[in-house]
């Protein structure tokens, strides 16, 4: 069994993957994890799939790839169903956040169910940050934590700690680590916070979701953790 899982959800990155997995390949070979990177590719149409099976001899991938698009909290729960490893992290796959952080998660991956990242000085620009504002006081009220960063896509745990509960992890889709981190708080998992830097995108914009899909993004969302919080 491998030591670690590096879950990346994919989709219309053709421009950035191979710069993303470049940079975590030189980080991860230093430290000498034996890992896999869990590829979610999610219906791209700008040749990203392609790309990934010609550069999959370069690097260790487990293809996960969809001809149509399941949404990112499903490509999510695809990769911790098909990681092979103890260990998980999850990371997005747009060159946000900086692989030469990992190496303090990795020392301390036994302190805690969920280590992740807090992102001091996001990068996002102005309006996605002020949505996030607001969706934390209503996470806040609903799950009642001290949670710096609830919605940080860069995770680490065991998948025998989380893979029991993905059930309550399918109430959230675009704000899928709103929802994991609920959860969380629901099952009384442990989750410790580990301050890391955040970058802009290598390029152009997510493509989650655009910001004038992200007031409609958050009343779903909403709704999401409504059901999580009255779920048993």
């Amino acid at each position: 069994m491998k030591q670690l899982s590096i879950i990346l959800p994919v989709y219309n990155e053709k421009d950035t993957i191979e710069t993303v997995l470049g940079e975590w390949k030189s980080v991860l070979d230093k430290q000498k994890i034996t890992y896999s990177f869990v590829i979610c590719e999610d219906g791209s149409s700008d040749g990203t799939a392609d790309l990934l099976k010609e550069i999959s001899k370069k690097y260790p991938l487990i293809l996960n790839q969809k001809k149509q698009r399941r949404g990112y909290g499903k490509a999510i729960i695809d990769g911790i169903r098909n990681a092979d490893s103890k260990f998980i992290f999850c990371v997005d796959s747009d060159g946000q956040y900086d692989p030469k952080d990992f190496s303090k998660f990795w020392e301390t991956r036994n302190q805690s169910g969920v280590l992740a990242g807090w992102r001091v000085n996001r990068a996002d620009n102005s309006q996605r940050k002020i949505f996030s504002r607001m969706f934390k006081v209503v996470f806040k009220l609903m799950f009642r934590t001290k949670l710096h960063d609830p919605s940080s896509t860069y995770v680490l745990f065991k998948k025998t700690t989380i893979y029991p509960f993905l059930n309550y992890l399918t109430f959230l889709d675009e704000g899928f680590w709103w929802g994991f981190m609920g959860m969380c708080v629901k099952k009384n998992i442990l989750v410790k916070e580990l301050p890391i830097s955040h970058r802009k995108r290598i390029k152009g914009e997510t493509k989650v979701f655009n910001l004038k899909e992200i007031p409609e993004a958050a009343f779903r969302n909403f709704v999401g953790l409504v059901k999580l919080r009255v779920s048993h």
